[in-house]
């Protein structure tokens, strides 16, 4: 996702570059905070056969990852919103996030029978693109006017 604003950008551009870089990022986390809170109930709350064990390790291993994308500090960024496998996972996980894979894009028993994938990361991730762009756009101009006011 591209998030082209040009009041955003004439902000960004009276801002030195570490800075520009901080006010990107935590733009970036406060947009992406409340749809994680939902993408996490979302799991949460899934219905599945048995315990709900694995879903509230897949909700509580779902984390938000913002990387900057090159060497110098006005690259691009690159975020993810996902399950983190493995120990950053975190201890609330313990390891049991490891089937998110399996319940959301399926998988094909010894037997042969199919079992479909929910999809639920997918679905909620391409029907709210747009307004998380938009987001993004407002909270950085809004992280960035409240550092140039210092």
């Amino acid at each position: 996702m591209r998030v082209d604003d040009a009041r955003l950008r004439k902000v960004l551009a009276e801002l030195s570059p570490k800075m520009n870089e901080r006010v990107r990022k935590t733009g970036a986390r406060r947009a992406f905070a409340p749809y994680l809170k939902t993408l996490k109930n979302l799991w949460r709350s899934a219905s599945f056969r048995g315990r709900p064990l694995h879903r509230r390790a897949i909700a509580s291993a779902t984390k938000v990852d913002i990387r900057r994308k090159g060497s110098t500090a006005d690259a691009a960024l690159q975020m993810r919103m996902g399950v983190q496998y493995g120990r950053k996972g975190g201890a609330a996980a313990k390891g049991r996030q490891r089937v998110w894979h399996l319940l959301e894009n399926g998988f094909r028993h010894r037997s042969g029978t199919v079992v479909a994938g929910r999809r639920i990361s997918t679905r909620f991730a391409t029907t709210n693109i747009q307004k998380l762009g938009e987001s993004i756009a407002t909270e950085t101009l809004a992280a960035a006017k409240s550092v140039l006011r210092l």
